[in-house]
Order: structure tokens, then C-alpha cells, then sequence
């Protein structure tokens, strides 16, 4: 089985990854980042499209793969091949063309909470239109990594802090928090309750540059750690609220 480690960049809402090699000037665009299968339809599938905006044809691949979290942020990838079906996983784009790409459930039954995933779609380094003498230079190699959840009915997120650590030397809150629901929940929709000595004070969650990235997705943990400058309070309690 092929596993592989994904440690994304704080800053980063949607992750592209650019990898530089040898041939000329090629980009395209994956769109959208983020799908929803229900895994009842007919027939169970979201179509992604992918647009070549550079000047010469490009190769791409597709692949899916199932995703998980570590508590400090680290992302889990196994290959998914035997739950989600890519059509096509290989396609040439002509300069200014859009394909279309169809990402299909194929796991048997049905789930019984949302069921993450990524799309990882990659530009290869294939020369389709230039001499090798005419193939030097810098390329960039573009690599995006879309999410598809495949999400029954009825799922919730539900989100509890399971501890609290603030250290005043070092001037930071250390946060947990386990989703015990059955659908993710990304912190950008949501806001801090920050509780000192018995008075609460909300901020939104967008505003606190370490909450930006943060999804947990069902049944796993997630570990945060604020710097204290970044509140308005150093708190004894936390909580969150979110609108769905």
C-alpha cells in the first residue's frame, strides 16, 4: 500500500505544489478544490474540469487518495483506488482547452459518516510540442491536491475541547479538540469563546492566523497553538461555535 506524509504550509487555504524541472512554459487550473459525493445518487459522481492556460499542450494525471490527520496537522494519504474511480486518470490538454474529469463512489455499502478524500491531480513531465534541444529552460510542474468528501445524509460535525494548556513564559495556548461527530468542520466558519475568570469574550476563528487551516475531520483530534498576543485575553476555558 502506498502511503504518503502531508505536511501543509500554515498560510496555505488550497494547496498547489510546484515542482521545477527541465522543458518550457505550461499551467492549468483544477477547479473545483472541493467536492461533495453523495453516495446514494445515480449516479454517484462530481465532475472537476481542468483548463490548460499556458501555451503548449500538457500531460496530466489523476490519482485519489484517502485522507487522515495527525494531531499536529500532518496529513495521511493511502491510495484509494478501490473507493473512488477517476475517469480519465491520464489526458492530454491542447493549449486554451478544458477537460472534463469524473470522480465516482465505487466503495461497497453505505457510509455511515462523511468519508474524506483527495483528488491529487499532476502535470507531467511530458514533452508533446517542443525539440529537446528547444526543452530548455525552467518549468514549473503544477501539482493540486482537491478534496472530495463523500457525504451521507444527516451528518454533523460535533466538536469538544479536551484540554486547555497555557503557558505564560512562553506565551502561548495550547488548544485540543476531537470532532466525536460524523462531518468535518473547518474553523474558518466558526468563532473562539475565550473564558477568563467567568467572562467570555468571541472572536472569529479567521482572525487567529493558526486556526485558518484547521479541519478536523470525523473521529480525530487536532492540536492548536496560539500565541497568546494574538488574543485579547489569556483564557482559562475555551469553547467554539460554529453555524453548522
Amino acid at each position: 500500500m502506498r502511503t504518503t506524509i502531508f505536511r501543509p504550509h500554515p498560510l496555505l487555504l488550497m494547496i498547489v505544489l510546484a515542482v521545477v524541472v527541465v522543458s518550457g512554459a505550461a499551467a492549468f487550473q483544477l477547479v473545483p478544490m472541493s467536492a461533495v459525493i453523495d453516495p446514494v445518487a445515480s449516479p454517484p459522481t462530481v465532475v472537476f474540469t481542468i483548463s490548460n492556460t499556458g501555451a503548449d499542450p500538457i500531460a496530466v494525471q489523476l490519482r485519489v487518495a484517502t485522507r487522515r490527520t495527525l494531531p499536529d496537522g500532518t496529513e495521511i494519504n493511502d491510495t484509494a483506488s478501490d473507493q473512488l474511480q477517476v475517469f480519465p486518470s491520464q489526458l492530454v490538454v491542447r493549449p486554451g482547452a478544458t477537460q472534463t474529469v469524473r470522480v465516482r463512489w465505487i466503495g461497497e455499502g453505505q457510509p455511515q459518516q462523511e468519508l474524506p478524500f483527495r483528488l491529487v491531480a499532476e502535470q507531467l513531465p511530458v514533452n508533446l510540442s517542443r525539440t529537446e534541444t528547444e526543452a530548455s529552460g525552467v518549468q514549473f510542474m503544477l501539482r493540486y491536491r482537491a478534496t472530495v468528501y463523500v457525504r451521507p445524509e444527516n451528518t454533523q460535525a460535533e466538536i469538544a475541547v479536551i484540554d486547555l494548556t497555557v503557558d505564560e513564559d512562553e506565551r502561548t495556548a495550547t488548544i485540543t479538540v476531537e470532532n466525536n461527530g460524523t462531518r468535518h468542520q473547518s474553523f474558518t466558519e466558526g468563532r473562539i469563546v475565550l473564558i477568563q475568570d467567568g467572562t467570555e469574550t468571541v472572536m472569529p476563528l479567521r482572525e487567529i492566523e493558526p486556526f485558518v487551516t484547521v479541519n478536523v475531520l470525523p473521529g480525530e483530534t487536532r492540536r492548536v497553538t496560539v500565541p497568546l498576543d494574538l488574543l485579547p485575553v489569556s483564557p482559562d476555558q475555551v469553547a467554539f461555535q460554529f453555524d453548522r
